[in-house]
């Protein structure tokens, strides 16, 4: 058996609650070094979950009943035919994989083939007393981590580590909404009768089709906001005479965190930076994690800690306020922890010591 056909057992093993610890545990390792396969299985989950929720809600309405039954049925066809291709032998790897997935266990075959017809059907039905209420996605990325979605609309958002996005699963209405905590590089299709929206901690991006990163970290002490292409405009959440920016491609708004009781600073407070336009788009340093590069410039070392806990999946302790304040600038691509504390010691002076996912940093002296 090979890679591909064992990390699909084990994904049909999990979504079915057969997997046991051991094989869980392999599987989140597939999963984190293959942000393609982390998406599928993400995908897949979606369609399990919705399945649980519709198949628990009671559908009181005959003419849906019938429905229904009559797309159980065919289901339940389609089962059969599997399993009379099983006992016919055939021994073909792609196939075989799949039956596996649908075959072995009508769970599946339900959740990929029902659930989809069903969700279509009730959720844009939204004055039925009998439709559940939209649920609610959270796409999580955790430290050490970077992935790539796709929105049910086309639009691509990209991910970066400690980061989660959160959207309506249907996500037809009027406008596109998502919220953001951490970081997310947005390339939206465009739709001039569907705004686009992303909230981020105070303030609301509006876009029609566009692409542009989003910087939101709750431990930063900024938003940022980068456009690389098309127009967003920038407002803050709360005020009723809130200040709109509109930012062009290659500039960089820069909005203070305040407290939360704090209103944002006004509109002169903000600031807006030019970015080298000769530079192609994989080559500024606000998105180079997505070409799997960090990139730091003029950071001091307590700002650093915070993109390498999220890039290496680390903890950083401090034993000294003096050794915060060293500032840096380079770059790590494919540099192990110990390879990126090396290469800052010959540009700083200080000691640092690895125990497991913590290091522990203090000043030479």
């Amino acid at each position: 058996m090979d890679n591909k056909d064992r990390i699909w057992r084990l994904m049909a093993r999990s979504l079915s609650g057969e997997a046991s610890a051991e094989e869980s545990s392999e599987l989140s390792n597939y999963l984190h070094y293959e942000p393609e396969l982390q998406q599928q299985y993400h995908m897949l989950k979606k369609l399990w979950d919705v399945n649980a929720e519709l198949h628990s809600t009671s559908i009181q309405d005959t003419n849906e009943k019938t429905r229904v039954k009559s797309i159980l049925k065919k289901a339940e066809e389609e089962r059969t035919g599997i399993a009379n291709e099983e006992e016919i032998g055939k021994d073909d790897k792609e196939d075989s994989i799949w039956r596996f997935l649908f075959g072995r266990s009508f769970k599946l075959l339900y959740a990929a083939t029902i659930t989809v017809v069903l969700v279509l059907y009730y959720y844009p039905r939204s004055d039925s007393k009998h439709i559940p209420e939209r649920k609610q996605e959270v796409v999580a990325v955790k430290n050490g981590s970077r992935t790539k979605i796709l929105l049910p609309d086309g639009s691509s958002v990209w991910l970066n580590g400690d980061s989660k996005l959160y959207y309506d699963a249907a996500f037809n209405g009027k406008v596109r909404k998502v919220r953001l905590v951490g970081e997310a590089f947005f390339d939206i299709v465009k739709n001039p009768n569907r705004p686009f929206i992303v909230y981020a901690g105070k303030i609301n991006i509006k876009v029609l089709g566009t692409a542009f990163n989003v910087k939101c970290y709750e431990d930063d002490r900024d938003i940022e906001t980068t456009l690389l292409r098309g127009s967003i405009e920038v407002t803050e959440n709360r005020s009723g005479s809130t200040p709109r920016i509109l930012l062009k491609p290659n500039q960089k708004l820069i909005v203070p965190i305040e407290p939360a009781s704090v209103v944002l600073p006004k509109k002169e407070d903000f600031k807006i930076l030019n970015l080298d336009k000769k530079l192609k788009e994989g080559e500024h340093i606000e998105t180079s994690w997505i070409y799997n590069r960090i990139e730091f410039r003029g950071e001091n070392f307590e700002e650093l800690a915070r993109k390498l806990e999220r890039w290496y999946d680390i903890k950083i302790q401090f034993e000294d306020e003096r050794v915060k304040n060293i500032k840096f600038n380079g770059s790590f691509e494919q540099e192990t922890v110990e390879e990126a504390f090396n290469a800052l010691q010959k540009v700083a002076s200080f000691k640092y010591k690895v125990y497991g996912r913590e290091v522990f940093i203090k000043s030479s002296e």
